[in-house]
Protein backbone atom coordinates (compact mmCIF):
# COMPACT_ATOMS: atom_id res chain seq x y z
CA UNK A 1 0.00 0.00 0.00
CA UNK A 2 1.27 3.85 -0.82
CA UNK A 3 1.06 5.93 1.58
CA UNK A 4 1.26 9.84 1.45
CA UNK A 5 2.16 12.63 4.12
CA UNK A 6 -0.79 15.43 4.75
CA UNK A 7 -0.28 17.88 6.68
CA UNK A 8 -2.99 19.97 8.08
CA UNK A 9 -3.78 23.11 10.49
CA UNK A 10 -6.83 21.56 12.81
CA UNK A 11 -8.28 24.31 15.06
CA UNK A 12 -8.71 21.57 18.14
CA UNK A 13 -9.44 23.15 21.54
CA UNK A 14 -5.68 24.61 21.65
CA UNK A 15 -4.91 26.80 19.48
CA UNK A 16 -2.50 27.25 16.72
CA UNK A 17 -1.30 22.99 16.95
CA UNK A 18 -0.25 21.67 13.77
CA UNK A 19 -0.59 18.32 13.56
CA UNK A 20 0.49 15.72 11.20
CA UNK A 21 -1.93 13.05 9.80
CA UNK A 22 -1.30 10.05 7.59
CA UNK A 23 -3.45 9.32 4.11
CA UNK A 24 -3.15 6.03 2.35
CA UNK A 25 -3.46 6.23 -1.85
CA UNK A 26 -7.00 6.68 -1.84
CA UNK A 27 -7.23 9.23 0.89
CA UNK A 28 -8.30 7.71 3.68
CA UNK A 29 -6.91 8.37 7.33
CA UNK A 30 -4.60 6.14 8.53
CA UNK A 31 -5.17 5.81 12.30
CA UNK A 32 -1.95 7.73 14.39
CA UNK A 33 -1.30 9.60 17.48
CA UNK A 34 -1.01 12.77 16.70
CA UNK A 35 2.17 14.99 17.81
CA UNK A 36 2.84 18.65 17.87
CA UNK A 37 6.32 18.42 15.52
CA UNK A 38 7.09 22.00 16.38
CA UNK A 39 7.03 21.72 20.42
CA UNK A 40 8.63 18.63 20.02
CA UNK A 41 11.71 20.11 18.34
CA UNK A 42 11.83 22.87 20.57
CA UNK A 43 11.51 20.71 23.62
CA UNK A 44 14.12 18.95 22.73
CA UNK A 45 16.77 21.92 21.83
CA UNK A 46 15.58 23.12 25.02
CA UNK A 47 16.80 20.02 26.64
CA UNK A 48 19.87 20.05 25.35
CA UNK A 49 20.63 23.53 26.67
CA UNK A 50 19.52 22.74 29.91
CA UNK A 51 20.74 18.96 30.40
CA UNK A 52 24.28 19.13 28.19
CA UNK A 53 25.42 22.44 28.17
CA UNK A 54 23.32 24.02 31.57
CA UNK A 55 22.09 26.70 29.40
CA UNK A 56 19.52 28.06 31.24
CA UNK A 57 18.92 31.47 29.16
CA UNK A 58 18.55 29.34 25.99
CA UNK A 59 16.49 26.87 27.73
CA UNK A 60 14.24 28.87 28.49
CA UNK A 61 13.84 30.47 25.47
CA UNK A 62 13.26 27.32 23.79
CA UNK A 63 10.95 25.74 26.42
CA UNK A 64 8.68 28.86 26.16
CA UNK A 65 8.72 28.19 22.58
CA UNK A 66 7.78 24.66 22.70
CA UNK A 67 4.64 25.98 25.13
CA UNK A 68 4.02 28.26 22.72
CA UNK A 69 3.31 26.08 20.03
CA UNK A 70 1.42 23.46 22.25
CA UNK A 71 0.69 25.05 26.20
CA UNK A 72 -0.09 21.77 27.00
CA UNK A 73 3.03 19.79 25.55
CA UNK A 74 3.62 17.52 28.78
CA UNK A 75 7.20 17.21 28.46
CA UNK A 76 7.79 20.75 28.00
CA UNK A 77 6.00 21.67 31.25
CA UNK A 78 7.90 19.43 33.18
CA UNK A 79 11.18 20.54 31.95
CA UNK A 80 9.99 24.36 32.72
CA UNK A 81 9.14 23.02 35.94
CA UNK A 82 13.25 21.90 36.14
CA UNK A 83 14.81 25.04 35.13
CA UNK A 84 12.31 27.11 38.00
CA UNK A 85 13.72 24.76 40.58
CA UNK A 86 17.05 25.45 39.25
CA UNK A 87 16.44 29.03 39.41
CA UNK A 88 15.16 28.22 43.21
CA UNK A 89 12.31 29.47 42.11
CA UNK A 90 10.15 26.68 43.80
CA UNK A 91 6.85 28.01 43.83
CA UNK A 92 6.73 28.53 40.23
CA UNK A 93 7.66 24.76 39.90
CA UNK A 94 5.30 23.51 41.60
CA UNK A 95 2.50 25.50 39.97
CA UNK A 96 4.05 24.06 36.69
CA UNK A 97 4.17 20.45 37.65
CA UNK A 98 0.68 20.33 39.35
CA UNK A 99 -0.71 21.79 35.62
CA UNK A 100 1.46 18.43 34.01
CA UNK A 101 -0.04 16.07 36.49
CA UNK A 102 -3.45 17.23 35.46
CA UNK A 103 -2.91 17.22 32.04
CA UNK A 104 -1.60 13.13 32.70
CA UNK A 105 -2.56 12.41 36.21
CA UNK A 106 -0.72 8.65 36.09
CA UNK A 107 2.27 9.99 34.72
CA UNK A 108 5.55 9.00 37.27
CA UNK A 109 8.13 11.50 35.90
CA UNK A 110 5.96 14.46 36.77
CA UNK A 111 4.75 13.34 39.66
CA UNK A 112 8.47 12.40 41.26
CA UNK A 113 9.05 16.25 40.16
CA UNK A 114 6.27 17.40 42.29
CA UNK A 115 7.64 15.13 45.45
CA UNK A 116 11.43 16.73 44.80
CA UNK A 117 9.67 20.11 44.66
CA UNK A 118 7.42 19.15 48.07
CA UNK A 119 10.75 17.83 49.65
CA UNK A 120 12.17 21.30 48.75
CA UNK A 121 9.27 23.35 50.07
CA UNK A 122 9.69 21.03 53.80
CA UNK A 123 6.38 19.75 52.86
CA UNK A 124 7.87 15.90 53.49
CA UNK A 125 4.43 14.22 54.34
CA UNK A 126 3.24 15.59 51.12
CA UNK A 127 6.30 14.28 49.29
CA UNK A 128 5.82 10.90 50.83
CA UNK A 129 2.40 10.97 49.52
CA UNK A 130 3.10 11.66 45.96
CA UNK A 131 6.35 8.67 46.18
CA UNK A 132 4.29 6.37 47.12
CA UNK A 133 1.91 6.37 44.49
CA UNK A 134 4.95 5.92 42.37
CA UNK A 135 6.02 3.08 44.54
CA UNK A 136 2.62 0.95 45.00
CA UNK A 137 3.05 0.89 40.75
CA UNK A 138 4.51 -1.82 39.28
CA UNK A 139 7.54 -0.13 37.76
CA UNK A 140 10.37 -2.24 35.49
CA UNK A 141 12.65 0.97 35.16
CA UNK A 142 15.43 0.35 38.42
CA UNK A 143 17.15 3.76 37.25
CA UNK A 144 14.41 5.36 38.11
CA UNK A 145 12.63 3.57 40.89
CA UNK A 146 16.24 4.12 42.49
CA UNK A 147 15.84 7.78 42.79
CA UNK A 148 12.73 7.32 44.07
CA UNK A 149 13.88 5.08 46.64
CA UNK A 150 16.67 7.58 47.07
CA UNK A 151 13.91 10.63 47.70
CA UNK A 152 11.99 8.26 50.26
CA UNK A 153 15.18 7.55 52.18
CA UNK A 154 16.34 11.03 52.73
CA UNK A 155 13.25 12.51 54.06
CA UNK A 156 12.84 9.25 56.80
CA UNK A 157 16.28 10.09 57.73
CA UNK A 158 15.64 14.11 57.76
CA UNK A 159 12.25 13.06 59.71
CA UNK A 160 14.18 10.58 62.71
CA UNK A 161 12.24 7.81 61.19
CA UNK A 162 15.16 5.55 60.83
CA UNK A 163 13.65 2.46 61.45
CA UNK A 164 11.41 2.86 58.63
CA UNK A 165 13.99 3.57 56.50
CA UNK A 166 16.23 0.98 57.06
CA UNK A 167 12.96 -1.39 56.86
CA UNK A 168 12.78 -0.30 53.22
CA UNK A 169 16.57 -0.67 52.43
CA UNK A 170 15.99 -4.38 53.66
CA UNK A 171 13.07 -4.72 51.11
CA UNK A 172 15.74 -3.70 47.81
CA UNK A 173 16.76 -7.20 47.31
CA UNK A 174 15.28 -7.64 43.64
CA UNK A 175 13.80 -4.19 43.13
CA UNK A 176 17.20 -2.15 42.02
CA UNK A 177 20.31 -3.07 40.98
CA UNK A 178 22.65 -4.38 43.25
CA UNK A 179 25.45 -1.54 42.75
CA UNK A 180 21.92 1.06 43.65
CA UNK A 181 21.25 -0.71 46.46
CA UNK A 182 24.54 -0.81 47.91
CA UNK A 183 25.32 2.85 47.70
CA UNK A 184 21.36 3.72 49.27
CA UNK A 185 23.07 1.54 52.31
CA UNK A 186 26.25 2.77 52.43
CA UNK A 187 24.57 6.84 52.29
CA UNK A 188 21.74 5.55 55.08
CA UNK A 189 24.56 3.81 57.61
CA UNK A 190 26.93 7.01 56.84
CA UNK A 191 24.56 9.47 57.73
CA UNK A 192 23.18 7.78 60.69
CA UNK A 193 26.75 7.80 61.58
CA UNK A 194 27.22 11.15 61.34
CA UNK A 195 23.93 12.23 63.00
CA UNK A 196 24.94 10.34 66.35
CA UNK A 197 28.59 11.11 65.95
CA UNK A 198 28.57 14.54 67.41
CA UNK A 199 26.35 13.28 70.74
CA UNK A 200 29.00 10.61 71.32
CA UNK A 201 32.05 12.92 70.84
CA UNK A 202 29.59 15.39 73.83
CA UNK A 203 29.79 12.44 75.99
CA UNK A 204 33.10 11.42 75.36
CA UNK A 205 34.30 15.08 76.13
CA UNK A 206 31.84 15.10 79.40
CA UNK A 207 33.45 11.53 80.52
CA UNK A 208 37.05 13.06 80.24
CA UNK A 209 36.22 16.06 82.33
CA UNK A 210 34.36 13.89 85.18
CA UNK A 211 37.49 11.77 85.00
Amino acid sequence: MVLRLIEKIHKPKIKNVCRIKLYDFWGRKIKMNTVCFNAEKFYRIACDYFHYESNVKQAKKYVNLALKNAPYHLKSLILKGEIFLSEKKTKSALNIFKKALKISPNDTFCILWLAKTYNALQEQDISLHYLDKILTQNIQDKEFLSECYKLKINILINLNQYKKAENILKTLNYSLYSNDIFHLEENFYKTLQNKKSPETKEQRRILHVNF
